[in-house]
C-alpha cells in the first residue's frame, strides 16, 4: 500500500489497527481494511480519531482500498459528515459489487464520493477537492 506523493516522500504516518491499516500522507489518508470486517459507527471511531490528530483543521481526503471484502454500515457516515474538513472520500476498487455499493452509500453521504480502478486515479481526484 506504500505509495510516493509529488514530493518523492512516503507515507507520514502508519497505523496498524484491528480493523486495518492506515497510511497518513500530507492532505490525504489511505486505509485497507481487513478481510470480513464489519465498518460501522464503532469500529469507525479509531479511524476518526487519527483523522482528527493529524488533520486537526486542514482540509483532507479519505482513500479506501477495497482488497478485501468487508460490510458497510451507512450509518457510519452520519457520523463521518460531521468532519467539517474531510472533503471527499474516494474507493480504490475493480469489484462489480463496490461500484453497486457505493451508489447505496453516496444516499447517505452528502460530500464527493467516487470509484477508481487505481490508487493513482483516486489520490489525483481526491486532491481536486482540497
Amino acid at each position: 500500500m506504500r505509495v510516493a506523493n509529488e514530493n518523492n516522500n512516503s507515507y507520514i504516518k502508519k497505523y496498524t489497527l484491528q480493523i486495518g491499516k492506515v497510511e497518513i500522507y500530507e492532505n490525504y489518508m489511505v486505509a485497507q481494511l481487513n478481510e470480513g470486517i464489519t465498518l460501522n459507527l464503532e469500529t469507525v471511531a479509531e479511524i476518526i480519531l487519527i483523522a482528527n490528530k493529524h488533520f486537526p483543521t486542514e482540509p483532507f481526503a479519505y482513500i479506501t482500498i477495497r482488497k478485501n471484502s468487508y460490510a458497510v454500515d451507512p450509518m457510519l457516515y452520519l457520523k463521518v459528515f460531521e468532519i467539517e474538513n474531510l472533503k471527499a472520500i474516494a474507493i480504490v476498487s475493480s469489484k462489480f459489487i463496490d461500484n453497486h455499493n457505493v451508489k447505496i452509500e453516496k444516499h447517505f453521504f452528502n460530500k464527493p464520493m467516487r470509484v477508481f480502478k487505481t490508487l493513482e486515479e483516486a489520490i489525483t481526484w481526491s486532491k481536486t477537492y482540497l
